[in-house]
This record gives C-alpha cells, sequence and structure tokens, in this order.
C-alpha cells in the first residue's frame, strides 16, 4: 500500500496535469513568476476544483516532509515585505527593465547591503522580484502586482502600519483584560486607543484611507458577489415586501436584489456621513430610485421602520457577541408578527469538515477579528444562541452557507408571543421548504465557506473622506 506522501503526490500530479491540460488547449496563458504572469488563470468550475486539489496535496505533503520540529517555528520574518512597501521599492524597478541593486540602493536611499539582504529574502521567500544576474533586479508576477496595483499596496501597507502590532500584542490584551470588550484589544494596545478601530480610523485619515482601499480588494474575491445573496434566499416567493438593509453603505447588494425583484422595496440605513456621500454619489440607477432609497440611521438606536425583512450583511463579524445582541434588540419595537431578520455572514464550519486550505482562510479571519474586535466569525449554534438570546419571540429558523458563497445566510423570524419553543411556525417552515429548492441551500450544515470580504465600516470611512 502506498504512503500518504506517495499518495499526496499522485494528486499533486494527477491534478496539476489537469490544469496543464485546460491552459494549453484552450490556448491561456500559463502560470509563471515572469512579470507578465498571468493574475488569474480563467479555470472552468472543474478545473479549478483539480487546482485546489493540487495545492491541498501539495500542502500537506509539504507540512509532512518538513516535519514538526519545522511545523512549530513562528510565521516567517515579514521586515523584508514592510521594506518593500515602505520604500515604495517595486515602483523604483522598471516594468520590463531591470536595475542594480546599487542603484537602487540610491533611489529608495538604504544602505545597500540592507537592500541586498531584503530583496534575497523576498526573492526566496515571497517570489517577489528575481535577481536573473548577481546583483540585477527585475520584476516577478508578485512584485508587479505591487507595482501596478494600489489595492495591494494598501493591503500591504494595512498590514504592517495597523495589523501587524494589533497581532503582536493580542495575547497581552487577554491577559490584561479578560474581557470581550471591542475597545479591549491587541489593537487597542498596539495603538494606545481606547477607542474602537473604527471611531479610531474617523480621527487618522491617513490610515483610514489604507483600510479602504485595503478592503476594496477584498471585495474581489471569489464568492462575495451580490449574486450569491440574490440566489441564496427566495426572494421571488415574498410577493410586495419591504426590506430594510440595515448598515448597507452604498447599497450594492440591495441594488442587485431590487433589480432582480421587482416587487422588493428595500430601505439602505447606515451612518448619517455615508448617506451623504451616497447623495452626492448617486449610485442608484434611475429606474430604481422610488424602490431603493437611503436612510440615515445608527443600528445601535431604535429602529424606526416597521418592514418585512431586515437584512444585516457581514456586520456582526465585527462585533462581540453582547453588542450583536444589543444591536438586534434595536429592532423589537419595530417588529410585527412573522417579520424576519436576515444575517449575511461566515458561518464557521464544523471541524474537519472543509478542506484545508478553505478551513486555513476563515480561521486566519478569525484570529483578525479578535486582534483588532474582540468579535469572532460564528458557527451555526452561536448564530441559534444570539438569537434566543435577543428575545424569547424572536425563534431562529435556519443557518445556511449558498453554494459558492463565502457568507451563509442566517434566518430568524418574529413571533409577537411567548410561545413554547417546540411550537413550530407553519409560514416559517414553509418558506424555508421553499428555500432549499430556490436558494440551494444545505440545511443544518455547512458547504462551502471561503475567505472574508471586506470588514464593516470600511465604505463609510473611505465615503467620510471623500466627501471631507
Amino acid at each position: 500500500m502506498a504512503s500518504e506522501i506517495a499518495r499526496l503526490a499522485a494528486l499533486v500530479l494527477t491534478n496539476t496535469v489537469r490544469v496543464d491540460d485546460y491552459l494549453h488547449r484552450n490556448r491561456l496563458p500559463v502560470p509563471s513568476f515572469h512579470e507578465d504572469g498571468p493574475i488569474d488563470l480563467n479555470l472552468s468550475p472543474e478545473i479549478e476544483t483539480a487546482r485546489v486539489g493540487a495545492l491541498e496535496a501539495s500542502s500537506r505533503l509539504n507540512d509532512l516532509l518538513r516535519g514538526p520540529v519545522e511545523l512549530v517555528r513562528p510565521t516567517i520574518n515579514a521586515v523584508s515585505l514592510e521594506a518593500i512597501y515602505k520604500y515604495e521599492i517595486a515602483s523604483k524597478v522598471p516594468i520590463h527593465g531591470e536595475i542594480s541593486m546599487i542603484e537602487l540602493a540610491k533611489l529608495c536611499n538604504i544602505y545597500e547591503p540592507d537592500l541586498r539582504r531584503i530583496l534575497r529574502f523576498a526573492i526566496s521567500h515571497h517570489r517577489i522580484f528575481q535577481e536573473p544576474r548577481k546583483g540585477i533586479i527585475v520584476h516577478s508576477a508578485a512584485s508587479r502586482r505591487i507595482a501596478d496595483d494600489s489595492a495591494t499596496r494598501d493591503g500591504l501597507g494595512l498590514q504592517f502600519t495597523v495589523s501587524w502590532q494589533s497581532f503582536a500584542r493580542t495575547v497581552e490584551a487577554m491577559e490584561k483584560w479578560k474581557e470581550q470588550e471591542p475597545t479591549k484589544t491587541g489593537f487597542s494596545l498596539a495603538h494606545n486607543t481606547d477607542k474602537s478601530v473604527f471611531d479610531y480610523l474617523e480621527e487618522k485619515p491617513a490610515k483610514a484611507k489604507l483600510f479602504a482601499g485595503a478592503m476594496s480588494s477584498f471585495a474581489t474575491y471569489k464568492g462575495h458577489g451580490p449574486e450569491y445573496l440574490v440566489r441564496g434566499y427566495p426572494w421571488a416567493l415574498l410577493g410586495s415586501t419591504t426590506v430594510v438593509d440595515v448598515g448597507g453603505s452604498e447599497g450594492k447588494y440591495s441594488i442587485a436584489l431590487a433589480q432582480s425583484f421587482l416587487e422588493l422595496r428595500i430601505i439602505v440605513q447606515d451612518l448619517p456621513a455615508v448617506v451623504r456621500a451616497v447623495d452626492a454619489k448617486r449610485p442608484v440607477p434611475s429606474e430604481l430610485a422610488d424602490r431603493v432609497t437611503f436612510m440615515a440611521h445608527d443600528m445601535f438606536i431604535e429602529q424606526p421602520v416597521c418592514a418585512d425583512i431586515y437584512l444585516y450583511r457581514w456586520v456582526f463579524h465585527d462585533w462581540p457577541d453582547a453588542y450583536v445582541v444589543k444591536i438586534l434588540r434595536q429592532l423589537l419595537p419595530a417588529l410585527k408578527p412573522g417579520a424576519r431578520v436576515l444575517i449575511n455572514d461566515t458561518i464557521l464550519p464544523e471541524p474537519n469538515t472543509l478542506s484545508e486550505l478553505q478551513e486555513r482562510k476563515i480561521r486566519a479571519l478569525d484570529m483578525v477579528m479578535l486582534s483588532y474586535f474582540n468579535s469572532r466569525e460564528r458557527e451555526r449554534d452561536d448564530w441559534e444562541r444570539i438569537c434566543q438570546e435577543v428575545d424569547k419571540r424572536f425563534r431562529f429558523v435556519d443557518a445556511w452557507v449558498p453554494e459558492g458563497s463565502a457568507l451563509g445566510i442566517i434566518e430568524a423570524v418574529w413571533d409577537n408571543e411567548v410561545v413554547d419553543e417546540v411550537i413550530e411556525d407553519k409560514e416559517a417552515k414553509t418558506l424555508h421548504s421553499a428555500g432549499e429548492k430556490v436558494g440551494g441551500r444545505e440545511p443544518h450544515g455547512i458547504k462551502e465557506t471561503n475567505e472574508a470580504e471586506k470588514l464593516r465600516g470600511v465604505i463609510e470611512v473611505n465615503e467620510i473622506k471623500e466627501i471631507d
């Protein structure tokens, strides 16, 4: 019987050959470290599965061959990446040209031996830049991406001006406070502030701009488009329905819903500065102007609108549980019998139910939530518990992840009378059953969860700075 390392090696070969064959048959560029190498391979869903299979097998094979001693070592030194960002090194290397390290050091005002070690570390660990001849630097695909794409640069900048310091002091914050407060985090210690991340960024325009730019790159990741929300819930069965999109920013997802379902009327709520910025930009197509409107509202204040559905899209993963409960309780005075709450957010999988690559991505985001906000990504049971804590009449219906989506949908319904938990709402079950067919959901389980799109409040910060 073949060993695990032999089996993994065979999987790497088989899946890689499938990808290679597809690229050649369709005359698509093959992966390359060259500066003109493709950014996206444009694979079909079937061949994308083969690509992921090759990555997963090669990652596991790499870990097995490295052994436990290497696996327990901390993450590699990130000083090289920070220097590349800080000194804008990528912009100083000519596209389709070359430059000597001596000349590049002068342009960057860096001691040449330091530049040499910085770049050679980046080449060996990150494949950023290439050294075709001793002392001569040219672009790689990765360094070209840094040079060309502002969102990529902002992502590096966010890592080294905000995140890195916060990660380093997270355990210290846990020891110091032992509380789940958004103002008592690794971020709080690292930046010497008693404000939340969002309040802090409002006072730091440069960091706010960096934050918004970095988050914009996450919005393009697979699984985060509005189509998953459009297809993932049986909106067509609702008929004439009023939806309140709480914290909906510039209304991108509400616009998509209104375009697909003509009987929906949607009110997008966000903070006053965000709404002013939206009014200036006018993102809503004229034909939707009577069905998609904007309203200034703070979600920590009592909800003034009586609606059929309240939608919270990627809002709650930025808040500790007690704050999520507090936000949802602001709905109570406005809720009518049968009103629904839809939460479009991450649903953590049960252990050992996802691929290792998917698992790593969502666990990484979960750790970021700890360092920044003292919040977390939540499992299905966590969402159910939160719904029960809000009010006995606030009943959890189900949670599912639409196929291909990075975010799940959590549904709760309001029963206007206190009822025993075992009593079922027939209307909710009927709609839920229809949703299994229309929305492609997988009830009582997790089918797929990928990386997250963006952190709550980014658009608010970005738009505020634009109108200022």
